[in-house]
C-alpha cells in the first residue's frame, strides 16, 4: 500500500512546489496584460439560447462576442499602455483548455470571461381551437353463448392544446470566481427557490473540475489558490459589481461555484466570469443584444477594471463624474450598503411628486457623516450633519414605493449617527427622526396619495 501512495504523494508535492513557485516568479506588480474571453463560440457550442415564445432567438456565443469587442475596444481606449488579449474575435469554437493557455501563454494579469446566463424553461399551454374526435362505445346483448358485443361509434368536440416555454422572472447581472463555495442571497432569491436552477446549465465552454475539495489533497490545493488569486479576484468582482450596479442595473452580487469552471481554475491569473445577462429573460435577452446595453456593460468593466489597477500599483486614480437624474454626483455604491439592514424604517403619505428635503444633525453637533440614496441613487456623498440644513429635492415615481435611505459613512463622536430629516410636501411639513450605523440603514419610504 505504501509503495503504492509514494507516487501519488510525489506527484500531489511537486504540484503544490509547482504553484507556490509560480506564486512567487509569476504575480504581477503591474497590470500589464488583460485576457477577454469570448465564452462558447462556433457551431459546436452555442451556448444559451433564446427559447422562449417570442424571444429573438439569440445565440450565447454571439452575445458575448459583441460585448467582448466592445470591452477589449473600451480597455484598449482607456488603457492605452497595456496588452489587451482577446481569446477569439470571431464565431469559433475554442475548448476551454485552450482558452486557458491562450491566456496562460500571454502571461495574462487578469482574465475576464463573458457569459449569458440562462436556466430551465418552464412549459405552457393554451387551446388553440377544437377537433371532432370518434370515439367507440361497448355493450353488451344476450346472456350466455349468446352475449354478443355491440360496437357504437359516436362523434365528440375535444380541445386543441398548443404548448410553448414560458420565459424566466429571472434577470440581472452576476459575477462569479472558483472556488469556496457560496453564493450570494441576492442570486438565491433571484432564484425564486428553484432548487433544480444553476447557473450556466450546458454547453461545453463549462467544463468542471474533478478535483474534490474535501480530500487533504484538494483542501490543500483550494487553499494555496485562495491565497494566490481569490482575494484578487474577489477584489475585481466586487467593483465589477459596483459599477454594474452604478448603472441602474440590477446587480445580483459576487458568487462562487460549487464545482469550479475550467477557465477560471486553469488561468494562472486573478480570474472572474461575468454574466452579464438571463438570454430567457425578454428584458435582458434585448438590453444584452442591444448596442446601448453591450457598451454599458463594456464601459461599467473597464471602469472596475481601472478601479483594480489603480488599486494593486497603488497609483491615484479619479472616477469620471457621474450625475444621477437629478443631475447631482454619483458614485458606485458601496459594497456593503445592501448588505446593511433596515433598522429605522418610516413610511409617510405626501400629495406632491416634489417633495424638498433639509437634511440636519439631530442633537448635538458631533461630526456625523452621511450619504443619502434615493431609489438606489446617489443624491450626495459623504456630506457632514451640521446646524445648517443639507438641502435637495426629490422627485417621487408614481405607482410605486419610493425609498430614501440614509448610510452611515461614520459614527460620529457620540454613536450612533443620528440626523433630523424636515420634508416640506407643498404646505405641509414633516420632521423626522433618523438613525443609522455601521450595520444599519435609516429609510423612509414615501407613497403618493391617490387624489382620485
Amino acid at each position: 500500500m505504501i509503495r503504492k501512495k509514494v507516487p501519488f504523494l510525489i506527484l500531489i508535492a511537486a504540484l503544490h512546489l509547482l504553484i507556490l513557485n509560480n506564486l512567487f516568479s509569476q504575480t504581477p506588480k503591474y497590470i500589464k496584460t488583460i485576457v477577454v474571453d469570448a465564452g462558447h463560440g462556433g457551431s459546436k457550442d452555442p451556448g444559451a439560447i433564446g427559447q422562449y415564445e417570442n424571444s429573438l432567438r439569440s445565440q450565447e456565443k454571439d452575445v458575448t462576442l459583441a460585448i467582448s469587442l466592445k470591452l477589449v475596444a473600451e480597455l484598449r481606449k482607456q488603457l492605452p499602455g497595456v496588452n489587451i488579449v482577446p481569446t477569439r474575435t470571431t464565431d469559433i469554437y475554442q475548448d476551454p483548455r485552450e482558452k486557458a493557455r491562450i491566456a496562460n501563454e500571454a502571461k495574462g494579469d487578469l482574465f475576464l470571461c463573458i457569459h449569458a446566463d440562462s436556466g430551465p424553461l418552464k412549459q405552457g399551454r393554451r387551446q388553440i381551437g377544437t377537433r371532432t374526435v370518434t370515439r367507440h362505445k361497448i355493450t353488451y346483448t344476450g346472456k350466455g353463448k349468446k352475449k354478443k358485443k355491440i360496437r357504437t361509434s359516436y362523434e365528440v368536440e375535444e380541445p386543441v392544446y398548443e404548448y410553448f416555454k414560458l420565459p424566466l422572472t429571472r434577470s440581472g447581472t452576476s459575477v462569479w470566481i472558483f472556488a469556496a463555495h457560496k453564493t450570494s442571497d441576492k442570486l438565491k432569491a433571484i432564484m425564486d427557490g428553484d432548487e433544480n436552477f444553476e447557473i450556466e446549465t450546458g454547453g461545453v465552454d463549462s467544463v468542471e473540475n474533478s478535483l474534490d475539495f474535501k480530500t487533504p489533497e484538494g483542501r490543500t490545493i483550494a487553499a494555496i489558490y485562495a491565497k494566490r488569486y481569490q482575494e484578487r479576484s474577489d477584489r475585481l468582482a466586487t467593483m465589477v459589481n459596483e459599477e454594474i450596479e452604478a448603472t441602474g442595473r440590477p446587480a445580483l452580487g459576487v458568487n462562487q461555484r460549487q464545482k469550479g469552471i475550467w477557465v477560471l481554475q486553469a488561468t494562472n491569473m486573478p480570474a472572474i466570469l461575468i454574466e452579464t445577462g438571463f438570454i430567457n429573460n425578454p428584458d435582458d435577452e434585448k438590453y444584452i443584444n442591444s448596442e446601448k446595453g453591450q457598451q454599458e456593460l463594456a464601459s461599467a468593466i473597464t471602469e472596475a477594471v481601472k478601479r483594480y489597477k489603480a488599486q494593486v500599483e497603488n497609483t491615484n486614480y479619479t472616477p469620471p463624474t457621474k450625475t444621477d437624474i437629478t443631475g447631482k454626483k454619483i458614485t458606485a455604491t458601496p459594497a456593503d450598503f445592501e448588505k446593511r439592514e433596515i433598522k429605522d424604517a418610516k413610511t409617510i403619505m405626501v400629495n406632491n411628486s416634489t417633495v424638498k428635503i433639509d437634511l440636519y444633525d439631530d442633537g448635538e453637533i458631533d461630526n456625523d457623516i452621511v450619504s443619502v440614496y434615493f431609489n438606489k441613487s446617489l443624491i450626495f456623498d459623504k456630506k457632514p450633519l451640521t446646524a445648517s440644513a443639507q438641502s435637495f429635492n426629490i422627485e417621487l415615481v408614481p405607482g410605486k414605493t419610493n425609498e430614501l435611505v440614509l448610510y452611515a459613512d461614520n459614527l460620529g463622536n457620540i454613536p450612533p449617527n443620528t440626523a433630523l430629516m424636515v420634508i416640506t410636501d407643498g404646505t405641509e411639513r414633516h420632521e423626522v427622526r433618523l438613525s443609522a450605523d455601521l450595520k444599519n440603514n435609516a429609510s423612509i419610504r414615501f407613497e403618493l396619495k391617490n387624489k382620485n
